[in-house]
Parts: structure tokens; sequence; C-alpha cells
């Protein structure tokens, strides 16, 4: 067998519980049977290297985003050559120091969740040479002068797939007679791009016509990491204390829920809230589809594409501190949402299932690395080989 070339995913641990982590514990084992792949964790592991499902995890230094330690991990992972094989970065890339990454063969499969990319998006591309992967058709369409690849997120959907509801209830301990609504969301960022505000207004007014809504907010409540004290927003907002729930916040901050445990709170669900001001791809709406769920969601960015079934809401522009325009959901047009969704009738119920299903599939994880991640690699390494007279070693 030929010796596979190297391959170090700069991201958050694999076993991290956010969204890059998430994918990146999704993605590296699959792209590990053609590449030697290695993670360079800048979120998740300091201190010491880790194996992790025969792959060595590089730990970070500091929170810095691994400005500081991806150039001697991607030596080590390299046998010591910096341009001995390719790194691919999963995170925001304008806070990657370009210095740094020039030194390296670098593809970032990167998030764009502005309209046009923001200037330090570019700006980075432009200083950097590395070569970008969209993670959305959205995105790709704002990177056009960079020449960008394109790889979509993809999810397990042997793990998420529709079940019964009274069968997902039974693990999740949803109210069984409850018409419930979920928004699956990190609260960072205050004011929150998750757009918590607007949804939680529209819930309000909804749950006051309809007193069998429930919300389930799937999210740390306090704002501890600079997001949005929901506690307080509730009370703003007048919210019936018996509409809306949590989960447990030391399970979910020190013992994440896995992907089985996701998909039972998804399928207890019958519409999961989404009104982002913007979103790089936005998961939790693929995860939702996959269980047959439909969602709502704002018709911007990457969600527009990544809802294949449920209610996209207009928005009105909104200018952000990135120097570029994101999306204001409009309260009333998600509650009409709501309403179309508490009136679909069992027929349509099926129906938006099926539909999500099938565009869900289109995301499978094994599907998305065949199609599109190995044929991406590949155009990465010819156009690094070209461009560098140090050729890189071919994938098995």
């Amino acid at each position: 067998m030929a010796e596979r070339s190297p391959l170090l995913i700069h991201s958050n641990a694999p076993w991290s519980s956010t969204g890059y982590g998430q994918q990146c514990g999704i993605f590296a084992p699959r792209l590990d049977e053609t590449y030697g792949v290695g993670v360079s964790s800048f979120y998740g592991l300091e201190g010491a290297r880790l194996n992790w499902q025969d792959m060595v995890v590089y730990p970070g230094i500091g929170g810095d985003y691994g400005n500081a330690s991806l150039l001697a991990n991607a030596k080590a992972h390299f046998g010591g050559d910096p341009r001995g094989g390719t790194v691919l970065t999963l995170m925001d890339v304008w806070v990657l120091d370009p210095s740094v990454v020039r030194q390296l063969n670098v593809a970032c499969w990167v998030p764009v969740d502005h309209e046009p990319a923001p200037p330090r998006v570019l700006e980075f591309f432009a200083h950097s040479g590395a070569i970008p992967i969209a993670m959305s058709r959205f995105g790709e369409k704002m990177l056009t002068g960079y020449e960008p690849l394109y790889v979509p997120h993809g999810i397990d959907t042997s793990i998420y797939r529709p079940i019964p509801r009274d069968e997902a209830r039974s693990f999740t301990e949803f109210p069984e007679d409850k018409f419930i609504v979920g928004m699956v969301a990190a609260n960072k960022g205050n004011p929150s791009r998750k757009c918590f505000a607007e949804a939680l207004l529209a819930f309000k007014h909804f749950r006051a016509s309809h007193p069998d809504a429930i919300l389930y907010l799937h999210t740390e409540m306090s704002g501890r990491f600079d997001g949005v004290n929901l506690p307080q927003l509730l009370a703003a907002v007048e919210m019936p204390e018996d509409s809306v729930f949590f989960p447990d916040q030391d399970r979910l901050l020190l013992n994440p829920f896995s992907h089985r445990a996701m998909a039972n709170v998804y399928n207890s669900l019958d519409v999961l809230l989404c009104p982002s001001a913007g979103e790089g791809f936005g998961i939790p709406v693929l995860e939702a589809n996959a269980c047959g769920v439909p969602a709502i969601v704002t018709d911007f960015s990457a969600q527009a594409e990544v809802c294949g079934a449920g209610w996209k809401v207009k928005y009105s522009p909104t200018w952000t501190a990135q120097g570029s325009w994101q999306a204001h959901p409009d309260v009333q047009d998600i509650l009409d949402a709501l309403k179309a969704a508490h009136k679909a009738d069992e027929r349509a119920r099926e129906s938006m299932s099926r539909q999500a299903r099938a565009h869900a599939e289109n995301y499978d994880a094994d599907l998305v690395t065949s199609k599109y991640f190995l044929p991406a690699l590949e155009q990465v390494a010819e156009r690094f080989a070209a461009r560098d007279p140090v050729a890189l070693k071919a994938a098995a």
C-alpha cells in the first residue's frame, strides 16, 4: 500500500461539542482512510498530545486560535517539513495570522455568513495564499474572486433519522401532549447572531393563542460565553414561566449530548426554530431535517439552502461590526411560520417529513466525503504542486 499523504486538520478537538468539533469528529476518521490525518486542536486540548481513533491530536497554546501552535504542529505531523502535507483549517479565518499560514500549504474550509464576505475574510485570503473551500453555495458565491472549492458540512444520516415521536419523547421526557418548538443554538455574542430576542418575541405572541405550545431552548442559559442572559430576556418579553424549558446545564456544559441523544431531541420536536442573522452552514437545521422535522429559518446566507423543508422568513438587512450585512428576521413572519407549523394537518406533516429527509440525505457524511471532500483535496494538492516547486505526495 502506498504511503498516505499527510493531512492536518486545524480546528476544535474532535470530541468537543462545538459545531466545528463535531464536524472534525465526523470527517477526520473518514479522511483518514485516504490520508494520514492528524488534528491540530486550538480548543479542547492543551498541554500534551492525545491519540484519538488512531490519530494524533496535537494541543493548542493559550487560546489564540492556534497561531502559536499551528506551525509546530504541522512540522511534527509532516516530519519536520512545514510544506510536507496539507493543512485544512475548519474555523473563522479572520482570526488566523497570515504570516504563519504563508509558511504552510493551507486550505480553509471556511464559513461565510455575511453578504458580501467581510473585508477581513477577503484580506486573509489575499495575504495568506490559502485556498478557500466554501461550506455552502452561498459562501462559494461570496468568495468567487478567490477560486473557492465547495465541500458542504455533513451528518451521519444513519443516526439522524426519523423515529416515532412518542418513542423519542419517552427518551427525552418531553411532554407528550404539547406542541414543542425547539431551538438548538450556541449562546455566544450579544446581540445574538442566533436572534434569541426575535425568536422569543414571536413565540410569546404564538403562545398567547396556542396554550399547548412549549419552547425548548437547547443552549447555555446564563450568557457566560459573552452571550445573552436568557432568563433576563424571558422576563423582559413577559414569557409565561411554564412555556419554556432548558436542558440540564451541567450536562450541557460538562457532559455534552451524544449524536444519538440529539437525534431523540430533534425527533421530539414539532418544528425547529432557527431564525439566525447569518449562518456559515447551520448544522441543527440539517440534523432536524434528517429526522423528518421541518425548520423555520431566516431566508439568508446558508440557511436558505440547508433548509429542505419548513418556512423561510423575511428579514431586513443589518450592518455588523465585521463591516458587512447580515439579516434581522421579521418577528411577524416568524409568528406566521409558527402558526403554519401548528396548523399543518397529518398529511402535510408527513409530506414535509419526507421532503426534509430526502433533502438531508444529500448531506450524508459518506456521500460528502466521496463526492466533494476527496475531489476537493485532490484539487488542493494540484494547486499547491503547480504553485510550489516541491510537489506534495499524491494520496493513495
